[in-house]
C-alpha cells in the first residue's frame, strides 16, 4: 500500500491550478474500486455557505488565508511539544521517560526512549481505577494479543504490554506529530479535499483491520495522528477498555460519548458498521468544525438530533454522512468501503 503524505497548510490552491487535482490510480478491491495512491494534498481550512435544510445550494469555495512563504511551517509550529505534567519513574532501567505527551480518560501517555533497541517509544500508564478493574485488564490482555498482529503503515504498531509495582502500562510505536482534534482546534473547518484524504487513510486503515477480525471501537480526532512526514496514523486499534457504566445498565459501553455508535450505547454485538458510524462523525467534524453531537449529557437521547452544521454542507454530502450515522445499523453503510466511495463520489467533483 502506498502511502499518502498530509501536508497540512492554512491556505488553499487557487481555483483552476492544476495541481489542486489528485490523480488516483484504481485496482480492484474484492468487489470495489479503490483509490490506492495519491498525489501530495493540501490541508485547508474552509468556511462553508449556511444553506437551507439540506436544500439545493452551489458549493462555497476555500477561503485562501496566506500564512508565510514556507507552507510546511505552518505545521511544525502547531506541533506541541509535551505537557509539564508529573512523570513517575520507572525502576526497569529499559525505559528512559522524555516527556508526556497526553493526559486522557484511560491513562497517561509519555513519549519515552527504549534503550535497549535505541528507539523511541511510547508508553500509556494506565490509570489505577483501570489496572484494579479485573474485568477490563482481562479484556485488554486478550484484544491487545490480537492487536499486536497489526501491520499497517496506518496504524501505530502495539509492542507490549508491561506491569511494575502494581501498574500496568502499554508500550506502542511513538508518533512524533499532533492529532486531528489539535488540528480542528487550530484551523476550525477543514477542506473537502482534505476530508477525503483523511477518510481515504482511515478506510484504508480500517479495511485492513476488519479483515483481520479487529474492530477500532473508539474513532474519534483524538484518535487520529498526522506525523511530521504528514501520514495519518491511527492509535489505540481495538484497545477501547470497557471502562464506564451507563446510567442502570449491568453492561459496561465502549468508546467516547458522540462518537460511539448507537450500538455500542445499548450493549448490542458490533460489527464493521460500528467503526463506519464513528469514522462519519469525524468527517461530520472535519467538514463543519464542529461535533457532530456535542451534547453527551443525557446519553441515551444523544443522537436524537442531526448531527450540528449538517445544514452547512451540499446536500449530496451530507446525504452521504447521514448514511454513515444511520441510527439504524441495518440502514448505515456496511463497510468502511462503501462509506469512503459514497463520499468520495459525491465530493471529488466538488474539488476537481
Amino acid at each position: 500500500m502506498t502511502k499518502n503524505p498530509i501536508f497540512i497548510h492554512k491556505i488553499s490552491l487557487a481555483s483552476g491550478d492544476k495541481n489542486a487535482k489528485q490523480k488516483f490510480r484504481v485496482v480492484s478491491s474484492a468487489a470495489h474500486q479503490v483509490p490506492v495512491k495519491s498525489r501530495k494534498i493540501s490541508l485547508t481550512k474552509i468556511q462553508p455557505k449556511p444553506v437551507g435544510k439540506l436544500g439545493p445550494t452551489p458549493l462555497s469555495k476555500v477561503v485562501p488565508k496566506p500564512v508565510g512563504k514556507t507552507l510546511s511551517k505552518s505545521l511544525k509550529r502547531m506541533i506541541v511539544a509535551g505537557k509539564n505534567l508529573e512523570i513517575p519513574s520507572f525502576s526497569s532501567n529499559r525505559y528512559q521517560i522524555v516527556k508526556v505527551i497526553h493526559e486522557g480518560g484511560f491513562g497517561t501517555v509519555f513519549h519515552a526512549t527504549d534503550k535497549m533497541l535505541e528507539m523511541d517509544v511510547a508508553i500509556k500508564l494506565l490509570k489505577s481505577e483501570i489496572v484494579h478493574d479485573e474485568e477490563a485488564i482481562n479484556q485488554l490482555k486478550v484484544e491487545a494479543a490480537v492487536a499486536m498482529k497489526l501491520s499497517h503503515e496506518h496504524i501505530v504498531r502495539l509492542h507490549n504490554i508491561e506491569s511494575e509495582k502494581g501498574r500496568i502500562f502499554i508500550v506502542m510505536e511513538y508518533v512524533d506529530g499532533q492529532t486531528v482534534r489539535e488540528i480542528i482546534e487550530k484551523m476550525g473547518a477543514l477542506s473537502f479535499q482534505t476530508a477525503l484524504d483523511i477518510a481515504h487513510s482511515c478506510f484504508v486503515a480500517l479495511t485492513y483491520a476488519h479483515a483481520q477480525g479487529v474492530l477500532h471501537r473508539d474513532i474519534k480526532p483524538e484518535n487520529i495522528m498526522i506525523n511530521r512526514q504528514m501520514s495519518l496514523k491511527l492509535l489505540d486499534f481495538g484497545l477501547a477498555i470497557k471502562k464506564a457504566h451507563w446510567q442502570d445498565q449491568s453492561d459496561y459501553i465502549e468508546g467516547s460519548p458522540g462518537y460511539l455508535s448507537p450500538e455500542q450505547l445499548h450493549g448490542l454485538p458490533l460489527d464493521a458498521r460500528t467503526d463506519v458510524f464513528s469514522l462519519a462523525a469525524v468527517i461530520c467534524e472535519l467538514l463543519t468544525g464542529k461535533r457532530a453531537f456535542p451534547d453527551t449529557s443525557v446519553m441515551k437521547h444523544m443522537y436524537d438530533r442531526e448531527p450540528v452544521g449538517i445544514e452547512t454542507l451540499p446536500p449530496e454530502v451530507a446525504k452521504v454522512v447521514l448514511g454513515g450515522l444511520s441510527r439504524d445499523v441495518n440502514y448505515r453503510y456496511p463497510t468502511a468501503t462503501e462509506f469512503y466511495m459514497a463520499f468520495e463520489q459525491v465530493v471529488r467533483p466538488l474539488i476537481s
